[in-house]
């Protein structure tokens, strides 16, 4: 079950899009090996990878902070808490259980719909460290 990206969800900013075109990749890769039965190992390599990916990429997000107000810093922060809390829920089931193929499609589901809520946010012309650089 895969996520996914789609042209709906970009902002017309570039490097932003680049970002979470990213983000959904890699939560793309982590679901396919839960489904797939990989290695332990290889579970925790793509979790890794996700979540040192995420905290770069929110930390990028909030960047915005340092140089002024900035509309995106409000669902930024919702995004970012809701996403720790999917994440951890999913620590302690593969934690206790291992992978499986209901795990994966449990994170799928959730990933999804966060991803739905989430992105692609406020657009580029709402997002004054991008307008201001043209």
């Amino acid at each position: 079950m895969s996520i996914g990206w789609q042209p709906s969800m970009e902002t017309g900013a570039p490097l932003l899009d680049a970002q979470r075109r990213a983000l959904v990749e890699r939560a793309d890769v982590l679901v396919a090996t839960i489904e797939t039965g990989s290695e332990r190992s290889v579970v925790e390599r793509a979790l890794r990878d996700f979540g040192d990916f995420s905290v770069r990429h929110f930390s990028q997000e909030e960047d915005c902070r340092l140089r002024g107000s900035c509309p995106a810093l409000e669902w930024t922060g919702s995004s970012r808490a809701e996403l720790i809390k999917i994440m951890a829920s999913f620590r302690l089931s593969f934690e206790r259980d291992g992978a499986s193929p209901r795990l994966a499609e449990d994170l799928a589901c959730r990933l999804s719909a966060w991803v739905a809520r989430y992105i692609p946010g406020p657009s580029a012309t709402e997002l004054p460290c991008l307008t201001g650089a043209r």
